[in-house]
């Protein structure tokens, strides 16, 4: 089977060579735009290019921090991640957006108090490459001798981690380890479009 591809595939390349330059640089942009919408699906649908669905993502683990809501001078305070003594609380601030202490004989009364940090589970619903899978970054390669689809500056070297999977460097004290999600990749369905176009081409120009 793999013998029968390679010379269908060396006999359209013939065919395609036989074209003028300006026919053969058309056809080569026909031929990135039918695989891109292919690869655009097959993202969509979250599918490496055998079929296999994208790995899953992992679960988040979420700390919720301890709260606490009190009134302090006739103003409702709410504070996280706080801690106390005898005579005063200190803790972060969510209206001030700062770290805050204040003394507990100006606290005039108490309204909740978690006195326990908490995690919470939570996992994402949204499809994964939602922008990489845009025209905007999933970019045309078309030459009068070649065609094709991928990514440049950044947005390739985000793709790369994805599509072979590895460890990339989230921020400056964080590293994340990625599976293989197959970004590019051709699938027979591309194939058989591929060639297709190319038979098509042809038959028009005769």
């Amino acid at each position: 089977m793999d013998n029968e591809f390679q010379e269908l595939e060396q006999y359209l390349q013939r065919l395609v060579n036989r074209g003028k330059s300006g026919a053969r640089h058309k056809l080569s942009r026909d031929i990135s735009i039918t695989l891109r919408r292919g690869q655009q699906q097959r993202i969509r649908q979250q599918l490496n290019a055998d079929g296999s669905p994208y790995t899953k993502r992992k679960d988040s683990i979420k700390t919720v921090q301890k709260r606490l809501r009190f009134i302090y001078q006739g103003s409702v305070r709410d504070l996280k991640n706080w801690s106390g003594n005898k005579r005063q609380i200190t803790g972060w601030d969510n209206d001030r957006n700062a770290i805050r202490t204040f003394n507990r004989v100006d606290i005039d009364r108490f309204l909740s108090v978690e006195a326990e940090a908490t995690t919470k589970r939570t996992s994402k619903k949204q499809p994964m490459f939602r922008r990489l899978r845009n025209a905007t970054f999933l970019r045309l390669q078309a030459l009068p001798d070649s065609a094709g689809v991928g990514y440049t500056g950044v947005a390739a070297k985000i793709a790369q981690v994805h599509q072979y999977g590895g460890t990339d460097q989230v921020n400056p004290y964080v590293k994340a380890d990625y599976p293989a999600r197959q970004l590019l990749g051709i699938t027979s369905k591309d194939g058989n479009n591929i060639i297709d176009q190319i038979f098509n081409s042809f038959l028009s120009l005769n």
